[in-house]
């Protein structure tokens, strides 16, 4: 598609940003020169506002903002963030965060998208149950209490930020038997992010349940469901689910098509500008 690409401004997101590209055959930049009339859909977008608002006031160009945060983020309490979306088009992974923005900051998401992973091959699992993110108290708590309760499982809490490149956090992932999602806000939106990511790496993934009832009973053909991780692990469920690969080509027939069908549209109002 002319005139239309992907960029991406924070780290964790470029494997998404990259497949994006790939899928919808169009250019991943990472020399930012906009001019007028240039649509960007924009991974990242939080972590390089003030940048982006900048360059639209001496370009003219326009963005697509594939929001990644959820309720709860201090990201919201960026101002820049905030008149970013306004000024723009907002694509977001999931309608909690979708009816807050726009209840709470007039922010209207056009459309959904989805965290894409490339898939690894199956490794030798040497990690019984890993879990990855920012330390809180119930995190840690949920690690102790595993530790206490299975000291025969090698069980890994990585929340210190060691794990930064996205290729490192998918060798560890893809060591581990088990993954858990432990939601770190608590108006939480399923972490689709670290979900995806974890089956793309054939783990299996473990999830606390979500404030989201829709998203949850979604995912509960490819994911495991429990209010309590303790129990979850003593009663271990061997139910089969669903691959990645299903999920995947689910998603894709959902919600890509429609994107793609809506960026079109965009390029076409545009031009027309």
């Amino acid at each position: 598609m002319e005139n239309v690409y992907v960029i991406n401004g924070a780290n964790i997101f470029s494997e998404n940003a990259i497949i994006l590209a790939n899928k919808f055959n169009i250019k991943l930049v990472t020399d930012f020169k906009p001019k007028a009339r240039d649509i960007y859909i924009v991974f990242g977008a939080h972590d390089v506002a003030l940048q982006l608002l900048e360059a639209q006031k001496k370009s003219d160009c326009v963005y697509i903002i594939m929001n990644s945060e959820q309720i709860g983020s201090v990201v919201f309490e960026n101002k820049f963030y905030i008149q970013l979306m306004k000024n723009n088009f907002v694509f977001d992974y999931n309608h909690l965060t979708s009816n807050y923005l726009e209840e709470t900051f007039q922010v209207k998401v056009l459309s959904y998208f989805f965290f894409d992973f490339m898939k690894l091959e199956p490794k030798e699992k040497t990690i019984d149950i890993l879990f990855i993110g920012t330390e809180n108290e119930n995190r840690k708590e949920i690690r102790d209490k595993l530790q206490k309760e299975f000291p025969d499982k090698k069980i890994e809490f990585i929340m210190d930020w060691s794990l930064t490149e996205p290729i490192k956090v998918k060798e560890k992932l893809s060591e581990a038997k088990y993954v858990l999602n432990i939601p770190y806000y608590t108006q939480n939106s399923l972490e689709t992010h670290r979900v995806n990511n974890a089956l793309s790496c054939g783990a299996t993934v473990v999830s606390l349940n979500s404030k989201d009832a829709q998203a949850d009973a979604y995912y509960n053909d490819y994911i495991y469901f429990t209010d309590d991780l303790i129990e979850f692990f003593k009663n271990e469920d061997e139910v089969a689910k669903k691959s990645y690969e299903e999920l995947i080509k689910d998603l894709t027939g959902k919600i890509y098509h429609h994107n793609l069908f809506i960026i079109k549209q965009l390029i076409d109002k545009v031009k027309k500008f």
